[in-house]
């Protein structure tokens, strides 16, 4: 028994013994799978690395690569994007040539426009100018015949003075000279600067006037003096007074007559013995003698310019 006993505890020593053993075992085979984990994990984060690295260098190379072809003028994207500049330069350059060319259509249109103007215009002021210098040439003509027939009326024609002469003393044996005829002047003529109608009417008025003077001349002796109710009217220097003012060429005034209406002109010319005005409506000229002012036939006021 005492043996069995033994024997038994022996059992049991070595059951502990496998149980520590395995414990040892179970410990030892967790440290080699931690062991196992790290080792893989390692190599999972420098795989990582390297797909990382391998990455940066792809792409280094790459911006190398499109760099060297920018350099070179390859890169496809540079080259597209430079034809469609290219495109757009070239239209651009049409529509500026277009634009150009229609310019240049239209200033020489108007240039052709402005030079046919130009010269209708100066045929137009070269007849103008022909007509106004003829117009005034006859109307100075008039103003100097009607000036000449004028100075005649008035007997204050031109007289040519004599040429002074020296008289040498005579000698003893020269003949006595003849004293030579004088020559008459011819009479003055006399032009009517009047119609008929305006002296038919002049000699009714004188006649009418003498009638009454002759009646009563007899009873109460000579007439007295008529009284001058007419206003004075001469022309001096190249101005005419009229109505104690003087009017000079180149003013503007209102021409009113009898028979004439209220126009406003400008005096254009002034003579011995007659005016000539321009109406300012139609341009016309009208020729107004001195007498007619006198008598109160034709008026004349100064108006504003």
């Amino acid at each position: 028994m005492g043996y069995t006993h033994d024997e038994y505890d022996f059992e049991d020593d070595n059951e502990e013994d496998l149980d520590d053993e395995r414990e040892n075992d179970d410990q030892d085979e967790s440290d080699e799978d931690t062991e196992e984990a790290s080792e893989t994990d390692m190599g999972k984060s420098e795989e990582y690395t390297e797909i990382k690295e391998q990455m940066y260098q792809d792409k280094l190379a790459n911006l190398k690569k499109q760099l060297q072809q920018l350099k070179d003028g390859s890169h496809p994207e540079y080259n597209r994007k430079l034809k469609k500049l290219d495109i757009q330069y070239k239209e651009r350059l049409r529509l500026n040539i277009i634009s150009r060319d229609y310019y240049i259509e239209c200033v020489e249109r108007d240039y052709v426009l402005e030079k046919k103007a130009a010269a209708k215009e100066f045929e137009e002021k070269k007849v103008e100018l022909r007509e106004t210098l003829i117009s005034d040439m006859e109307e100075k003509k008039k103003m100097i015949e009607s000036e000449r027939h004028t100075m005649e009326l008035t007997g204050d024609s031109m007289e040519v003075k004599p040429v002074m002469t020296r008289k040498l003393r005579r000698r003893p044996n020269d003949p006595v000279p003849v004293p030579e005829k004088r020559r008459k002047p011819p009479p003055a003529q006399l032009n009517y600067l009047l119609d008929e109608k305006e002296i038919e009417g002049d000699l009714k008025h004188i006649a009418r006037a003498l009638v009454p003077n002759s009646s009563t001349t007899s009873a109460t002796g000579p007439p007295p003096p008529e009284t001058n109710s007419l206003p004075e009217t001469r022309i001096e220097d190249g101005k005419l007074l009229y109505e104690r003012r003087w009017y000079h060429r180149g003013q503007p005034v209102y021409v009113e007559g009898k028979e004439l209406p209220r126009f406003p002109a400008v005096i254009s010319a002034i003579g011995t013995e007659v005016i000539w005005v321009k109406k300012t409506t139609d341009g016309s000229k009208v020729r107004i003698c001195t007498s007619q002012l006198s008598r109160g036939k034709v008026t004349i006021k100064r108006r504003a310019s």
